[in-house]
């Protein structure tokens, strides 16, 4: 058997608002997380930076920088809080990066001076087969990367609307990247014809997961054995 591979990716953003801590010039934001997700395809995605923060001039609109996209005029309550409400967040996109990942920086300003800053980390979404072709039972390199929610990333494997096997991998870093050699299908005697793997956070399959996801599906063809 050989295989080939056509890759699609799909995902749902999710926002965790955890403690990072800024270069705070007087104030400080409350609500970064360390890494953020892209969504690279024919649809690009970034997933939300929700803007919070404390020490602020009360009253006194914010001007906030995210990578050199801004927005200007962000209200600030008389207790000198930036959002911080879970019911009306403030909102604005992360930078999108198609590959790999890197650092981003956020400056806020108020009256034109900068008052707080923080950066944290962008990454683009993938997962990666290598080699590209192989038996089904072969042991391939299996990477990758933006699975930033808590717990394992699972592998699900699905041929005619059946969930056939299941595999996790254990991301590591705060981009959420992950390695691992494995067989190609876990499955003795794979079924001709197309597979599809879905990356997830989900122990359990669902078509529509709640967690950022990728799909890879691939093609199981019987090839004949040469003879003479």
């Amino acid at each position: 058997m050989e295989i080939r591979r056509l890759a699609t990716l799909g995902g749902v953003a999710t926002v965790t608002a955890l403690a990072v801590p800024a270069t705070a010039l007087g104030a400080s934001f409350t609500a970064l997380k360390p890494c953020y997700v892209s969504l690279p395809g024919t649809a690009p995605q970034t997933e939300p930076v929700d803007l919070a923060g404390t020490g602020f001039a009360p009253g006194v609109p914010v001007d906030v920088d995210v990578d050199g996209r801004r927005t200007n005029g962000i209200p600030v309550d008389a207790a000198g809080r930036l959002g911080g409400d879970p019911a009306n967040p403030i909102l604005t996109p992360s930078p999108f990066i198609a590959r790999r990942e890197r650092a981003f920086r956020i400056v806020a300003s108020q009256n034109g001076q900068p008052v707080a800053t923080a950066t944290s980390r962008v990454t683009a979404l993938n997962v990666s087969l290598s080699p590209t072709r192989a038996r089904p039972s072969r042991r391939i390199t299996f990477r990758g990367r933006g699975f930033t929610g808590p717990g394992k990333v699972y592998a699900h494997y699905r041929f005619r609307n059946r969930t056939r096997a299941t595999v996790s991998f254990t991301p590591e870093g705060p981009c959420g990247t992950f390695t691992a050699r494995r067989r190609q299908i876990p499955v003795a005697n794979p079924g001709t014809g197309e597979w599809t793997v879905q990356f997830d956070q989900q122990r359990k399959y669902s078509r529509v997961p709640t967690t950022v996801f990728v799909r890879l599906t691939i093609v199981v063809t019987r090839v004949p054995r040469r003879t003479g």
